[in-house]
């Protein structure tokens, strides 16, 4: 992290910069990722959205900032998101000494992993920590490379987002989001569409 000071009529105030993807929370990549999906941002609006996402500031208090400072501020930042982190699959998580681990085989999603994370791939970057809670839960055993989770309950995932969205980075689970949209998506979409024509079927018969 690296602290930046940004002054707003004549006082300093002090925030933290992330100078790597290991120091951005799955939120904060969250609100980056909203604000540069928005399509009819202007330059202005994006470099203020950024700053927001990234240094936890209001745009209320960004929006008192001498431009000069928030153009070199942005500019480190933009050092930052040059590059995506790594795609590196990380299958088992520790936090706080409890294994985290991704669903072993999306072939057995159950009708409630799978409602679940469809609903949220519908807007899938205000949904992120919903859908890392649904991809990884306890570990409760382990033999080597070969692991069981937890079952799948959405009463359980409140306090899993709560644990992940304070100790988990973006760059520790960004193999496994860039793993489910190529992989788990389409076996998703390819099991959406076999329902739907068994149930067209059904309806004919």
């Amino acid at each position: 992290m690296k602290i930046v000071e940004l002054y707003n009529n004549g006082e300093a105030s002090k925030f933290k910069m992330p100078t790597n993807w290991r120091e951005v929370s799955i939120g904060q990549y969250s609100k980056l990722m909203l604000a540069i999906d928005k399509k009819d941002s202007n330059e202005m609006e994006l470099m203020l959205r950024s700053l927001e996402a990234l240094l936890d500031m209001s745009l209320t208090l960004l929006n008192k900032v001498p431009i000069k400072q928030l153009k070199a501020a942005y500019k480190e930042l933009r050092e930052l998101t040059a590059s995506m982190p790594t795609n590196e699959l990380s299958r088992v998580i520790e936090i706080d000494g409890v294994e985290y681990g991704l669903i072993p085989n999306f072939d057995e999603l159950t009708i409630g992993e799978f409602v679940d994370l469809d609903n949220y791939l519908q807007e899938p970057y205000h949904n992120l920590i919903n859908i890392f809670t649904i991809l990884y839960r306890p570990v409760l055993k382990r033999d080597g490379d070969k692991y069981i989770i937890e079952d799948y309950n959405i009463g359980t995932t409140f306090d899993r987002s709560k644990i992940f969205n304070a100790n988990m980075s973006i760059a520790t689970v960004y193999g496994a989001l860039f793993f489910f949209y190529n992989i788990g998506r389409s076996y998703m979409e390819s099991t959406l569409s076999s329902l739907e024509i068994e149930m067209e079927e059904m309806i004919k018969a």
